[in-house]
């Protein structure tokens, strides 16, 4: 049975208590990308409430690379240093060929 992913982290899933900050964090690097080419950070917590129940939960998600980084946090969806003129410079040069010039060098070609 899948379980209920819960709202907010710093409050314990048993009693209810809201505790201030994890007992430890650590960090988990997520080895393949997204479809936008961005490596997800996921930043754990192990918390323990003062009537001795302990779990662990996500602290926030950092997503970074491709068009810039993206932290989701208790705090809600932050972008950072996001560039709106990035994706024309990634684009490149555009070149247009016409394949009825490419005909008449073909033929060019085979009576010299």
């Amino acid at each position: 049975m899948p379980r209920k992913k819960q709202q907010d982290p710093y409050v314990c899933p048993t009693c209810g208590t809201r505790v201030e900050k994890p007992e430890k964090t650590w960090q988990l690097i997520s080895p393949i990308p997204d479809a936008q080419g961005r490596i997800t950070i996921t930043v754990m917590g192990s918390f323990s409430c003062p009537n001795g129940h302990k779990w662990k939960a996500v602290v926030s998600k950092i997503r970074a690379g491709g068009s810039g980084v993206e932290v989701e946090g208790k705090k809600g969806v932050k972008k950072i240093a996001s560039e709106e003129g990035e994706n024309e410079r990634d684009r490149g040069e555009v070149i247009e060929l016409d394949l009825s010039d490419l005909d008449k060098e073909d033929f060019e070609d085979e009576e010299d």
